[in-house]
């Protein structure tokens, strides 16, 4: 009998500074044999199994139970039922049907879409309601389209961890939710279009992305993490995004960690958003905000990368930290804008390295405004705007190259034309090297 051979690999959270470790996924490495794929006759779908632990097969209508490798069986309308580990490879069209993936906790399933069109006009296309972890990979063109359920809403949902691998393609239109993982949710590879009614992707615990391209158009968030209670972490590691949303492009609850990728946004609402700190060690892009580019509600740090926004605000945070990187913002309110949203930084901007371009519109605008303080030690700083600076608290120069308006300069003026209710708030301390933390 071929088997599956099964290795621990344990996945990198997506935490921006001190990451927490998810649950371990075991990736299926290697398969040994042939595998066979048969078309369904009638437009069905045809599951291949190839490992053999008796799996369990159902319509919905009736129940087949295949034992050895390479067995085959055709797929009707309605439940396709996956009630055993196994790895299944999936072919051919249904127009009203899903695949229900409902297993003990320590099974593990993994479904092989190799050109399959799905249609479930009653809920998603693929529902994983409960597995240890389950696995889907993409081989050739594949195409969901759901009209998910208020509480199953997602055209791809899962209860259980899920990650999403492969060279494939795959299409999704949903009346809601794209992909959902309700619990962590990993995408390492494949090419994703998706047009949602509401959010694209969408992982409660975490969502981690390592690579792979992404066509969203969404009419809510195109990426997030939704637990605020625990976790929520997001993680970008790599891939091609391209999102248009109504919402926030990206947002996670918890933290937010981007350290390569290529983007393309644009949002009506913020670009990319975290509601706990942020931190950017790479990738390269385009943002088009019609509120913040980029926004945490903590701390936002810049260590590297390439970005060219365009917003009302360009960079948003309690406490902003710059350290490389080359930034170009254009901006019609604030290019970067420290302001009191939590109690755990005090008010800063803070530029020690980095290549930053800030270009402001007319009227009531600040290139730089701190509800705090500035302190620039480092970097290029090129301002062009009518109120370079605004702060409540101190400025300091310490180095770095800073021009405003074409001259350069070594005085932080400050104009106070905006601001608003500066000052520190309750619980907060002066830490020394402009760093200001409770």
């Amino acid at each position: 009998m071929d088997e599956i051979n099964i290795s621990e690999q344990p996945v990198v959270a997506p935490v921006a500074e001190t990451p927490k470790k998810p649950k371990n996924w075991k990736k299926i490495v290697g398969i040994v044999g042939a595998v066979v794929l048969v078309a369904g006759a009638g437009g069905a779908i045809t599951y291949t199994i190839i490992n053999g632990t008796n799996p369990t097969v159902s319509t919905g209508v009736a129940s087949t139970t295949l034992s050895g490798d390479g067995s085959t069986l055709t797929l009707s309308e309605g439940e396709n039922l996956i009630s055993k580990s196994g790895t299944y490879t999936v072919t051919g069209t249904i127009s009203n049907g899903y695949i229900h993936v409902k297993a003990s906790d320590t099974e593990e399933v993994k479904i092989i879409l190799s050109g399959v069109s799905i249609t479930n006009p009653n809920g998603p296309a693929i529902y994983v309601e409960s597995n240890g972890n389950t696995y889907i990979e993409l081989v050739g063109e594949n195409k969901i389209n759901a009209t998910p359920t208020e509480d199953l809403n997602g055209a791809i949902y899962s209860k259980a961890d899920l990650l999403l691998s492969g060279s494939g393609k795959l299409a999704i239109e949903s009346t809601l939710d794209g992909i959902v993982g309700k619990d962590d949710l990993e995408i390492d590879s494949g090419t994703y279009t998706i047009k949602a009614s509401d959010d694209g992707i969408a992982g409660k615990d975490s969502l981690l992305i390592k690579d792979g391209t992404y066509t969203i158009n969404a009419s809510g968030l195109g990426l997030k993490t939704s637990n605020e209670e625990e976790k929520g972490d997001l993680e970008i590691s790599g891939g091609t995004f391209s999102i248009t949303s109504t919402g926030k492009a990206i947002k996670s609850e918890g933290s937010m960690l981007i350290s390569g990728g290529k983007f393309t946004i644009s949002a009506t609402d913020d670009g990319i958003h975290s509601n706990a700190d942020m931190t950017i060690k790479g990738g390269e892009g385009t943002v088009k905000s019609g509120d913040d580019a980029i926004h945490a509600e903590g701390k936002l740090q810049i260590d590297d990368g390439n970005y060219t926004l365009n917003a009302a605000e360009g960079l948003e945070a309690t406490y902003i930290v710059i350290n490389g990187g080359t930034i170009k913002i254009t901006a019609t309110d604030d290019g970067i804008n420290a302001a009191n949203q939590s109690s755990a930084y005090t008010a800063t901007v803070e530029i020690n390295g980095g290549n930053i371009t800030i270009d402001m519109g007319q009227g009531d605008t600040d290139a730089i405004d701190s509800n705090g303080n500035i302190y620039i030690n480092g970097g290029t700083l090129n301002i062009t705007a009518q109120s370079p600076f605004d702060y409540d608290g101190t400025a300091k120069y310490s180095g770095g190259t800073m021009i405003v308006n074409g001259t350069q300069t070594t005085s932080i003026t400050n104009q106070m034309m905006g601001g608003g209710g500066g000052g520190t708030m309750p619980g907060q301390q002066q830490q020394g090297g402009g760093m200001m933390r409770r």
